[in-house]
């Protein structure tokens, strides 16, 4: 799909920052010293988006809905119970699912250490029902990977699905855009332009307010993106669970009002 011709991108937001440092904006005039503070200003203004720092209480730890994609894992016999998870994975949000038809209850997160007690004390195959995740050993020479770690042991392929929150990459000239679209734009121009503004001039300017301004409506937009809960819809009595593990009808019964509809 197309970049909306609103967005910003990689030159751009090194062409602001160089016209702020007194550089130009075209970037064949500068040295190899100046692109490279320059680009070091455009990483961290990004991150900064990514990684929101907190402005009020609204704001603290805030997660965009656009760092939190969907995506599955297949697991399979042959594959045995550890399994690689994403380069960009950061964590799991929520739990693992079957497909819908399998008409099984999700795969609830526990302690490493739980989970290895329950592999040393039971050879269980079978479709996984709790999973925990850790990170791989790593020497530094490339980034720290995380697996996840099921049991009981699978007997049979499936896939999962799962949300996580992702870890993006620094911006290039192949991938020149930021997350998050045209709405941003400008949060990305401030948020580059604050960093200037701090490391150069050593003080906390008009950018850094205009940024914290910028980003208190943008994190109140992408709320509006979330999910809606409604909740029960009954007497507090009539709630019932209607799972019954191995059940094979095309869809569960549901009930309401004591009525089976």
């Amino acid at each position: 799909m197309a970049e909306s011709g609103l967005s910003v991108g990689y030159p751009d937001l090194q062409a602001e920052c160089g016209w702020y440092l007194g550089y130009g904006r075209t970037h064949a005039t500068w040295t190899a010293a100046q692109l490279a503070e320059v680009l070091g200003i455009v990483n961290s203004g990004v991150r900064r988006v990514y990684y929101p720092p907190a402005v009020n209480a609204q704001t603290v730890g805030y997660e965009w809905s656009f760092l939190r994609p969907s995506t599955t894992l297949a697991i399979t016999v042959e594959g045995g119970y550890d399994y690689d998870l994403p380069d960009d994975f950061g964590r799991l949000i929520g739990v693992f699912h079957y497909a819908a038809a399998e008409y099984r209850n999700p795969i609830s997160i526990i302690s490493v250490s739980h989970l290895l007690n329950l592999r040393a004390s039971s050879s269980l195959t079978g479709s996984p029902t709790v999973a925990a995740i850790r990170y791989k050993a790593s020497t530094g020479a490339a980034g720290q990977k995380q697996e996840v770690l099921f049991f009981a042991t699978p007997d049979a392929s499936k896939t999962l699905s799962y949300e996580y929150e992702a870890y993006n990459g620094a911006l290039s000239d192949s991938f020149p855009y930021p997350l998050g679209g045209m709405q941003l734009a400008e949060l990305y121009i401030e948020s580059c332009l604050a960093i200037a503004e701090t490391r150069i001039n050593d003080e906390i300017g008009q950018h850094a307010q205009q940024f914290q301004a910028l980003l208190v409506d943008a994190i109140a937009r992408d709320r509006k993106r979330g999910a809606q809960t409604y909740g029960h819809m009954g007497n507090k009595e009539e709630e019932t669970e209607f799972f019954r593990r191995g059940y094979t009808g095309e869809v569960y019964p549901i009930t309401y009002g004591g009525e089976t509809i």
